[in-house]
């Protein structure tokens, strides 16, 4: 079976994948232990240790939302769309590789979703401002490590590097006081926010449907 031209090779899609679900898994971690433990200091010493590395690792989520520019290379380095209209073949080609990277990026803005949603519901039901401020402050940051990763080629790791975080940190401070790229990264931060909100207002629909359905369910027993 070939692959279709233009998808990205399988080991880099597996490793982006895999390093998009990590702050997934350490949002579960998260939200259980803050349910599950009673004990304040538990539970501080869970939150300092994993909220950092989940902190680090949520732009990798995002991230996968770039990937459509490989696939506008493609496009225009091989005249996909023009071929595509003389050939059922190259047709086919071009609908499987725009497939590809429709599920590719869904992949990643579900994985944004379910990193973000089971913290975020819990603080909102505890603190409704704080969660605002989290938000407020965080879809920019995770935008700023998009940019970090697609332009600069900064990799989550090169922060333990104490030689490149004193680059990043100034490539960061450059970015926030250039407003070109500062308007850059607030869009993409709004873009991300705008997605986050329809997310949430589904999972209400969704959790208010359930509801309803599990009332019935205790009526007719």
């Amino acid at each position: 079976m070939t692959i279709p031209e233009g998808v990205r090779p399988f080991a880099n899609v597996i490793w982006n994948l895999f390093l998009a679900f990590i702050p997934v898994v350490l949002a579960a971690i998260l939200a259980r232990a803050i349910v599950a433990f009673k004990s304040v200091t538990i539970r501080a010493a869970v939150l300092i240790a994993v909220m950092p590395v989940w902190l680090v690792f949520l732009p990798n989520t995002c991230y996968l939302f770039t990937e459509w520019r490989h696939y506008l290379e493609t496009l225009e380095a091989t005249d996909a769309y023009a071929q595509a209209l003389r050939s059922h073949h190259a047709m086919a080609h071009l609908l499987a590789s725009t497939l590809f990277y429709a599920c590719y990026t869904g992949a990643g803005l579900i994985a944004f979703f379910l990193s973000v949603w089971p913290l975020e519901i819990l603080v909102r039901k505890r603190w409704p401002v704080g969660a605002l401020i989290a938000k407020i402050i965080g879809f920019p940051l995770c935008a700023l490590g998009v940019y970090l990763g697609l332009i600069h080629r900064f990799n989550t790791w090169d922060l333990l590097h104490h030689h490149l975080l004193r680059t990043i940190l100034d490539i960061s401070a450059q970015a926030v006081s250039n407003w070109y790229t500062c308007s850059l990264i607030l869009v993409f931060s709004i873009f991300l926010a705008v997605l986050y909100w329809a997310f949430d207002i589904w999972m209400e629909g969704f959790q208010h449907r359930e509801a309803v359905r599990q009332q019935r369910k205790e009526r007719k027993a």
